[in-house]
């Protein structure tokens, strides 16, 4: 919420915490926590402009969640953001595979605030505003 009102550095604060409580669950299958929150974290940081602090945290996830599609996406994003053509390109690469059976075109690492999909296999977009 902080972050549509604008307020980055207080949302990028709360995102760090939440990496914290993150790392510290205890281990569980499926885990308890399903959606890794440095997507949310790189989201944000590119969104505020900070697109080489959001490719660190890319980098940090990719570690902890292999060729994961959507922090793919957001590390190609960043990359592109500070002029790394080469690394981005490579990257995109690496998405394009890890995304290749996926039923919608990303937009940003995360679904978060106003959401623009296209499904991959009819080419309707769809668009949703949550409420």
């Amino acid at each position: 919420m902080a972050a549509k009102r604008g307020d980055y550095d207080k949302a990028i604060a709360r995102l760090h915490r939440a990496i914290l409580l993150e790392d510290n669950l205890i281990y569980n299958e499926p885990p308890d926590w399903h959606v890794p929150t440095r997507q949310l974290l790189g989201a944000v940081l590119l969104e505020a402009g900070r697109a080489a602090e959001a490719e660190a945290i890319y980098w940090q996830d990719l570690q902890l969640n292999r060729e994961n599609g959507w922090s793919l996406f957001g590390l190609m994003q960043s990359l592109r953001a500070q002029g790394k053509e080469e690394q981005a390109a490579l990257v995109e690469e690496r998405f394009r595979k890890a995304w290749s059976l996926a039923d919608v075109t990303l937009i940003a690492s995360r679904f978060m605030g106003e959401v623009r999909t296209t499904m991959a296999t009819t080419g309707i977009t769809v668009s949703a505003v949550p409420r």
